[in-house]
């Protein structure tokens, strides 16, 4: 992807939202609704109510020697996959290359204990920018794909409780999804990170031009 960085197509809004799914081609949503959770039917798709391809059970061990499983099944979910599979913006990808590998670890630890790791609260839902966010780096990302981004999210996925904190072992399980989705989807970072110009929108190259040329 160019750095010149057109900021219109960029931040286009996020049609895709966490509740979305794609059914017919086997992407689901397993946010429970209040009916499911009435009807004791949670962990079944929101939408199609089909169940899940894989044991919930397994998930809430929350064994590192299992992150594998954990992360096929986030994959069945439609908001999931997204940021598994789809292109990554280019300020993003620099975002991770000026870390490194060392960088992102201490990153995705730091931000995962300051966005989630507090009991919910009224701004749950809110504090992990998506995408179209100008503010987006890698590990929102990380943390949308790995079910991190919100406390709704890690109880749902992973039977972790909203209204207590999180421990240091829960802590360090989703920091090594985090870490599986960076070696995933940025396979290139150097282990203490790299030098990385910073991206120029279309506006201020336009507006250098104008003064050179004046």
């Amino acid at each position: 992807m160019s750095d010149n960085w057109n900021v219109e197509e960029e931040l286009k809004p996020l049609q895709l939202k966490c509740t979305s799914s794609d059914c017919n081609n086997g992407k689901h949503c397993y946010k429970p609704t209040r009916k499911q959770k009435a009807a004791n039917t949670v962990g079944e798709c929101r939408s199609c109510d089909e169940p899940a391809p894989f044991d919930w059970d397994r998930l809430h061990k929350l064994d590192p020697k299992d992150l594998d499983y954990a992360i096929a099944a986030l994959r069945n979910e439609l908001f999931r996959q997204h940021y598994w599979t789809n292109e990554i913006p280019q300020r993003v990808e620099n975002y991770a290359r000026r870390k490194g590998v060392s960088g992102m670890k201490v990153a995705m630890e730091r931000q995962i204990y300051q966005s989630i790791g507090s009991p919910a609260d009224s701004f749950d839902g809110r504090q992990t920018s998506k995408e179209d966010s100008p503010k987006v780096n890698a590990v929102d990302f990380a943390q949308h794909a790995t079910a991190s981004c919100c406390r709704k999210c890690v109880e749902y996925w992973y039977g972790i409780p909203q209204d207590r904190s999180l421990t240091d072992l829960e802590i360090s399980y989703l920091t090594q999804l985090g870490m599986r989705f960076v070696g995933e989807r940025f396979p290139f970072l150097t282990e203490q990170g790299e030098k990385v110009p910073p991206i120029r929108s279309n506006k201020s190259n336009s507006q250098r031009t104008k003064r050179s040329e004046s």
